[in-house]
């Protein structure tokens, strides 16, 4: 059996933990930003920090994810 069709390898649990903190952020980010969209579509003036946590929780959770797609991409080579 050739070993590139094998079973992905289990990563361990600190990447885990890592992408599951970028999803959240991610999440969390987008929720943010749909709340100030909202609220200024509804001609209220949402709370600021509302904007801070959609800016820099958004590049974050991309930039993470990015991390992680490229550490799935070396592991993969390396089996």
């Amino acid at each position: 059996m050739s070993p590139h069709f094998s079973a992905p390898q289990r990563l361990n649990r600190g990447w885990a933990i890592f992408n599951y903190t970028a999803m959240a952020l991610a999440v969390i980010a987008l929720i943010a930003l749909i709340v100030v969209l909202i609220s200024k579509w509804a001609g209220g003036l949402p709370w600021p920090g509302f904007n801070w946590i959609a800016m820099l929780a958004l590049p974050a959770a991309f930039l993470m994810m990015g991390t992680s797609v490229l550490y799935a991409v070396a592991a993969r080579r390396r089996s």
